[in-house]
């Protein structure tokens, strides 16, 4: 046999028998060959050996035993979070690798996020509108009702795809992507390779398909050559976009409840729409009956619905949303709990707040049954006038509201039944919010801000005795720019409630020079109103500095971080109170 024949045989023997490490072999061997030549590429005559890019985290944390705000040392006393990523890219081709380690994670991830391995590997190649990657895949259909496999590190989340991904596009009329694998959850303490402890995949298999039209491609008018170079073009012209998605999962079940399917099914359609300055999108998801832990094992369909509306002129702008939850938690494996194994992600119609106070209160999306709204106004005063000020003023309004189905219990396997738009009594979650944006000169702005929240605690948190928080809140957010090199900015902010904990104020100051060094100092105070025997306040402070050097930030702190819910997009983890000195270090190359 040739030479170069019997490599090849080789190779794809290697495929056949052991996938995932012939998958690293090749993609360590692009990365390490991209390392070697790219220092000899001094001019465009030599050969393109392809880019090397990738980037490094580093979040560690040192405990220390704080009695005053209940914060307990873990037995190792240390949380050591690391991510270390290279992506190799040569004309269509791609590939990468992850390399994590928790040893161990930080306080409050999930447990599954532990010990050492290869998060992610992939290996890609494009031609003529199509696309083939295999390895963990990330993906999303639509808003993610159906589908949606994500990275988010805040949060500790990672439900990769790890498997095959195919997309088409059809000369930019339709796209077309088709995805089948397993989900990531962690590492496993018992499988090791070459390569290290390999990820805990679930047992059951996904399998998607997503399809795009854009209409407004589809039925242009064909033009010469002529009429091309005559025609005037249009300003803010009519695109529509009508789409379908259809995702399965296929998991092995050998017990007692005979109306199990092996074999769920959901299916999504969706309606986009965009002329000048208004936009309209609907999605609807129906989902077949999917027994799990989190629903109590009830044989009930699921459905989703979600409709986002916009409109902008100058100086305005208006948007509504509305969104129906009914028993969508869609997981790839049925006894899954927590934040692991989700095939979905439904999308919270909340603001999402940001100043410190605020997160207290952060709304997780009731994935069993909700009713949401929300509508927000955004109006820019005119510049010069007697509101709107020499540098122009803005104005943001915005409620939101979450609200429970009203259920009718039924003695039958499916649970409950609920009339699409009965909207029960119960509020899970609402806000009122009031921002004033406002550049007084040159070197000075301000943002003040009014918020009044409702927040079902026992709801929300799965906790008992709470019941509806009711707060209010202000923050006045003070901006200086003394030059180019100089900026200040403190903040104060004040929370009011006589339920939960009591009342909080939290002040902040900040310093940057040069735009690469940064010093803050903070602190959170609890309070309970007044009175002889009110408890003791308790205070949250926390000081730091950073270093920004090029594409590379530094941080080195010590504080206490307070107890409660960490959100991004309606998905929460809860983190414990701790005490103690931080590190983190990002860079790209």
């Amino acid at each position: 046999m040739h030479k170069k024949s019997k490599t090849l045989f080789i190779l794809i023997e290697m495929l056949k028998k052991n996938y995932q490490k012939t998958l690293l072999l090749f993609s360590f061997f692009f990365l390490t060959l991209s390392s070697s030549f790219a220092q000899n590429q001094n001019n465009q005559n030599e050969i393109d050996f392809g880019t090397l890019t990738g980037s490094v985290q580093t979040d560690f944390r040192y405990y220390v035993e704080d009695s005053v705000i209940g914060a307990a040392v873990p037995l190792e006393k240390i949380g050591f979070n690391n991510y270390f990523t290279l992506n190799y890219e040569r004309g269509n081709f791609r590939a990468g690798v992850r390399y994590e380690t928790y040893l161990p994670a930080l306080l409050g991830y999930p447990s599954s996020m532990r010990g050492t391995g290869i998060a992610r590997r992939y290996m890609g190649y494009t031609l003529k509108g199509l696309d083939v990657t295999v390895g963990n895949l990330y993906e999303q259909f639509g808003s993610g009702m159906i589908l949606r496999a994500q990275e988010d590190r805040f949060i500790g989340i990672d439900n990769s795809i790890d498997g095959l991904r195919v997309k088409y596009d059809f000369n930019g009329k339709a796209r077309a992507t088709g995805i089948i694998g397993r989900q990531r959850n962690g590492f496993a303490i018992d499988e090791t390779n070459t390569f290290g402890k390999q990820n805990r995949m679930s047992t059951g298999v996904v399998r998607g398909l997503d399809l795009e039209l854009y209409l407004h491609e589809i039925f242009k008018p064909k033009l010469t050559e002529e009429e091309k170079e005559n025609q005037i073009p249009v300003l803010n012209p009519l695109s529509v976009t009508l789409a379908g998605s259809f995702v399965s999962k296929y998991e092995d079940y050998l017990g007692t409840i005979d109306y199990i399917n092996r074999n769920v099914d959901a299916y999504s359609a969706r309606l986009f729409l965009n002329k000048g300055g208004f936009s309209t999108n609907v999605e609807y998801v129906h989902k077949a009956s999917d027994p799990s832990k989190v629903n109590g094992f009830i044989d009930k369909t699921g459905t989703g619905f979600l409709m986002n509306m916009q409109y902008s002129r100058p100086r305005l702008g208006i948007s509504l949303s509305a969104k129906r939850i009914d028993n969508l938690d869609f997981r790839s494996e049925r006894t899954a709990i927590d934040n692991v194994y989700y095939i979905n992600f439904v999308p919270a119609n909340t603001k999402q707040h940001t100043y410190r106070l605020l997160t207290l209160y952060p709304y997780a999306v009731q994935m069993l049954g909700e009713w949401g709204f929300q509508a927000e106004l955004i109006y820019s005063l005119k510049r010069g006038s007697k509101l709107g000020g020499k540098y122009g003023t803005s104005i943001a309004l915005n409620f939101a509201t979450a609200r429970n189905l009203d259920k009718k219990q039924v003695t039958t396997d499916e649970g409950y039944t609920a009339e699409f738009f009965a909207i029960g009594d119960k509020t899970y979650y609402q806000d009122f919010n009031v921002e004033i944006n406002k550049k007084i000169s040159k070197k000075w702005k301000t943002i003040f801000t009014y918020v009044y929240l409702e927040y079902d605690k026992d709801q929300i948190e799965g906790r008992t005795g709470f019941g509806l928080v009711k707060s209010h809140t202000v923050v006045a957010d003070v901006q200086y720019k003394h030059s180019s090199k100089l900026a200040f900015r403190s903040e104060i902010q004040h929370l009011a409630t006589e339920q939960d904990q009591g009342n909080w104020l939290y002040g902040l100051l900040e310093t940057t020079i040069k735009s690469k060094f940064s010093f803050y100092l903070s602190n959170e105070m609890n309070y309970v109103g007044t009175g002889a025997n009110k408890p003791k306040a308790k205070h949250y402070y926390d000081f730091g500095a950073s270093y920004v050097k090029g594409a590379s930030r530094f941080g080195l702190s010590y504080g206490r971080q307070r107890a409660g819910l960490l959100c991004v997009g309606g998905i929460c983890r809860i983190v414990p109170a701790s005490s103690g000195l931080s590190f983190s270090l990002t860079s790209t190359f």
